[in-house]
């Protein structure tokens, strides 16, 4: 229940946060400059519904103490068409980032950084055709799936060396937790696609996907406006990757949608296959002619079995006795 209270929140905070980011840009920026005629009144808002609203998602997504079982390969169409496209982004937006690069010492850096991009995104498009086909490559090669979160790692790196040489913005801030919400994503789904732990990795997803959709849908959309309508970025985060933001949230999005509605599936079959397995009814040693009553308490042992063997459960059954207490009431 707390994963749909953190969805909630994900949307409210979006129907706040974009509204007020898409009018700052277009009816409050400067011509020339880039800055805002209404000072630090909105820019203050828009900040404090996003600490807010990702505050609470993330301990909604902390407190969900649901067990989840283990991740088997998720078949989904528009996961993989978005992790392809998301991969194609990547790519696009290094080559832009790249040949927007004046300084010779800067360029090689980024051309580093361009070159474990494109090994970034070539492991994101083969995620996305390993969600067409229904298969997980990374669980042979686990090594493979960390590539993006290095490459986060790399661009996070490089962000900060960027932005320390000029005054804080808003706008620097808002693309710092963009990446840094994407990057834990990243690591952790490449744990649950390795198949390491995948009780925690399966929760991590949710406590940091969700927040990394809301700050990749924020940024990207508006970013993407900016150079739409031409205006002044005060921004120094590559214009490039920003339609690359919109393409990982909804990457992310219907990922995280699989993964639920795989995951409710496969739980459903399980206890359904359970039901049906003829061998746990041999072992419950019961012979024909028995009553419905006289079958009662082996089919509820195997049901406990089940439950302590896949999901940890402590749920027990008690035999019914008569109150001591109904004893003496009746002597009364």
């Amino acid at each position: 229940m707390k994963i749909k209270n953190a969805w909630i929140v994900f949307a409210v905070t979006l129907l706040i946060t974009l509204p007020l980011r898409l009018y700052q840009i277009c009816f409050l920026s400067e011509e020339g400059t880039g800055f805002y005629t209404d000072g630090i009144r909105t820019t203050a808002m828009i900040s404090f519904v996003l600490a807010v609203g990702a505050a609470l998602m993330l301990i909604m997504s902390a407190m969900d103490r649901r067990s989840r079982a283990p991740y088997s390969p998720i078949r989904s169409i528009p996961a993989a068409v978005f992790g392809i496209l998301t991969g194609v982004g990547v790519i696009v937006g290094c080559v832009i980032s790249l040949f927007g690069i004046e300084s010779l010492q800067s360029q090689l850096a980024y051309t580093a950084l361009t070159v474990l991009g494109v090994f970034a995104a070539i492991v994101l498009i083969l995620a996305g055709s390993n969600f067409a086909a229904g298969k997980n490559t990374f669980e042979k090669q686990p090594l493979l799936a960390l590539v993006p979160s290095v490459w986060g790692c790399a661009c996070l790196v490089a962000m900060f060396i960027r932005f320390v040489a000029v005054v804080n913005v808003a706008e620097n801030i808002y693309d710092t937790f963009t990446v840094i919400f994407i990057l834990l994503f990243l690591f952790h789904q490449a744990k649950l696609l390795a198949r390491i732990d995948d009780e925690k990795s399966g929760k991590m997803i949710y406590m940091f996907g969700i927040p990394a959709a809301l700050m990749a849908l924020l940024t990207g959309i508006t970013g993407t406006v900016e150079q739409i309508i031409h205006v002044t970025r005060q921004g120094l985060f590559p214009s490039g990757f920003y339609p690359a933001n919109i393409l990982f949230a909804l990457y992310i999005l219907f990922f995280l949608a699989a993964v639920s509605k795989n995951s409710v599936v496969r739980v459903s079959a399980d206890i359904q296959e359970f039901a049906r397995d003829p061998a746990q009814t041999a072992e419950s040693g019961t012979e024909e002619g028995e009553t419905e009553e006289e079958n009662a308490e082996p089919i509820q042992e195997s049901c406990l079995e089940y439950l302590t063997r896949t999901y940890g459960s402590d749920i027990c059954f008690f035999n019914h006795t008569s109150s001591p207490f109904l004893k003496r009431i009746e002597k009364s």
